[in-house]
């Protein structure tokens, strides 16, 4: 897999109330960035927050403990998961 970033772009259109448009530019000349540039890092960076939310798993001290503890200890299979592991057949 090419892991090189391509240059190819794509059009995004949206709209929004004047004056967040107004707020927008704003704060995007105050950092010396165009609106496009400010836009786009703002909205990958706060995609790429929200998507790494949801791929992690944030568990309580107890759920934790609890998790390991499964882990280190794993309960016996059933005679049922037993008899489906000697049905498998692979393909």
């Amino acid at each position: 897999m090419d892991n090189t970033r391509s240059l190819e772009t794509a059009r995004v259109e949206f709209r929004m109330p004047a004056h967040l448009k107004s707020e927008v530019e704003e704060a995007a000349a105050l950092v010396g960035a165009s609106f496009t540039s400010f836009a786009t890092e703002i909205l990958v960076a706060k995609g790429r927050q929200i998507k790494l939310e949801f791929e992690q798993t944030v568990m309580s001290d107890r759920e934790r403990d609890a998790f390991l503890k499964i882990l280190e200890s794993p309960a016996k299979p059933s005679k049922s998961l037993v008899k489906l592991m000697h049905t498998h057949v692979t393909l």
